[in-house]
């Protein structure tokens, strides 16, 4: 096949086409001159596809923004045709990025792809080409694999990206745990340099890029249109379950909210579930489904059980400790307490969806008088999120505390339980038993 444009050398285009129903071919000449790369099946089922590719060499190319960019003109696909690029360290996958969510489709439509992307220190080679889903022909030319240039008229100072690039790298710079496994020097100047040539979705690909090298497994970030999606969600509520005639269960759900009519509800609901059932002596608290969110309404949910003590503390990555995490849903008007329940047996069911700020309420419940956990290890996120709204809408939450139990134990994983149970209704018989020899 003909020869990839922009800096590289000439080379040759091959065919990956593991069901055997496509052909590669080369088209009649683009208007730069340059012979089209084709590819053809009128067989294929619309899950079925098949890509072109060719390596690069990407030595002397590290720590730069690359762009892959080409027109696909579609004769009769639906499936759709794009783009792909893969970062490779010798033989180890390092970074993927395609043009899935914006392929070109039709019976007769020509549209420009493009991929932008950093390329990590460690890369050895990039591998990229054009794809094509189920039947149909698309003809690509001006296929360019080149350094990322800025768009044309536009003020990179001014723009929205480069705002929401700069504020990002700050916040992660200034919060994360561990923002100095990160070499700043070096990678602050590509960032900038995409957010002013890239698109908005290869800007947020290397902002989780960027959070996964903290290796914290808790820092995220959210484009605009999906935290508009996550908010607009109808919250669950906790739910009441009656055990036996004297043991009560409680089941906390996740909860992402920070509106204070949602945040109020919920805590609510979790305290009239205690005052409406007196005859309870005993409680099963339930975190099995609790993926996260919002911690402060679900600790209030519970005041019942945890009283108005101390529960825990966040821990910054200097040491300074926060104020002792109390039952208490910030920006939610005070309530009644509720019956005194702080002392009664309570059995905590955790497992691995116990994530996030439901590992936060299993901490709260660690070191509560006449307290036992079971079921299985939780998801392993136990650090405290600080949340930012970026420039452009999009939320960036960022790993910047440590978390520790009242007993001032601090915790770097999983949460245990103390009987291991992974089966889930075992584990709840289990509980009961436990609660019962308890009243």
């Amino acid at each position: 096949m003909g020869p990839t444009q922009g800096f590289a050398n000439p080379v040759q285009w091959e065919l990956f086409d593991p069901q055997h129903q496509f052909a590669l071919s080369e088209g009649a000449p683009c208007p730069d001159g340059e012979k089209a790369v084709v590819l053809h099946s009128a067989t294929a089922s619309p899950t079925q596809y098949a890509v072109t590719q060719t390596a690069l060499s990407t030595d002397a190319l590290q720590n730069k923004v690359l762009r892959l960019r080409a027109q696909l003109s579609v004769q009769d696909v639906q499936a759709g045709a794009g783009l792909w690029l893969t970062l490779y360290d010798g033989t180890k996958q390092i970074g993927f990025r395609n043009t899935q969510k914006n392929l070109v489709r039709g019976q007769s439509v020509t549209g420009v792809q493009e991929i932008t992307m950093w390329v990590p220190p460690q890369a050895s080679r990039a591998v990229y080409g054009v794809l094509l889903r189920g039947p149909g022909t698309v003809r690509a030319c001006g296929v360019h694999m080149g350094p990322a240039q800025p768009a044309q008229g536009e003020n990179n100072g001014q723009s929205v990206a480069v705002q929401t690039i700069t504020f990002a790298i700050n916040a992660i710079r200034t919060h994360a745990l561990h923002a100095s496994l990160i070499d700043w020097e070096s990678r602050t100047p590509p960032l900038l340099e995409l957010a002013g040539a890239g698109s908005a979705e290869d800007l947020y690909a290397e902002i989780r890029r960027l959070l996964a090298d903290l290796h914290d497994g808790h820092s995220f970030v959210m484009p605009p249109a999906t935290a508009q999606r996550l908010e607009a969600q109808p919250e669950q509520m906790p739910v009441f379950t009656k055990i036996s005639s004297d043991v009560g269960k409680i089941s906390l759900p996740a909860l992402t909210s920070h509106s204070a009519k949602r945040m109020q509800d919920f805590s609510r609901t979790g305290q009239q579930i205690f005052a409406q059932a007196p005859d309870m002596r005993g409680w099963i608290v339930d975190l099995r489904h609790d993926r996260g969110g919002n911690m402060w309404p679900m600790l209030q949910a519970l005041r019942p059980l945890l009283g108005n003590g101390d529960l825990g503390f966040f821990e910054d990555r200097t040491g300074k400790r926060s104020a002792p995490w109390r039952a208490v849903a910030q920006g939610v008007a005070p309530q009644d307490g509720g019956p005194d329940l702080s002392r009664v047996p309570v059995a905590v069911l955790i497992g691995p969806q116990t994530a996030s700020a439901g590992e936060a309420v299993a901490i709260a419940l660690k070191g509560r008088p006449n307290t036992r956990f079971f079921g299985t290890a939780t998801h392993g996120q136990t650090s405290g999120n600080k949340s930012f709204a970026l420039p452009d809408g999009g939320i960036l939450a960022v790993a910047a505390k440590f978390e520790l139990d009242r007993t001032g134990k601090r915790y770097e994983g999983p949460v245990q339980p103390d009987g291991v149970e992974a089966d889930p209704d075992k584990a709840e018989r289990t509980a009961e038993a436990w609660v019962r020899q308890g009243l």
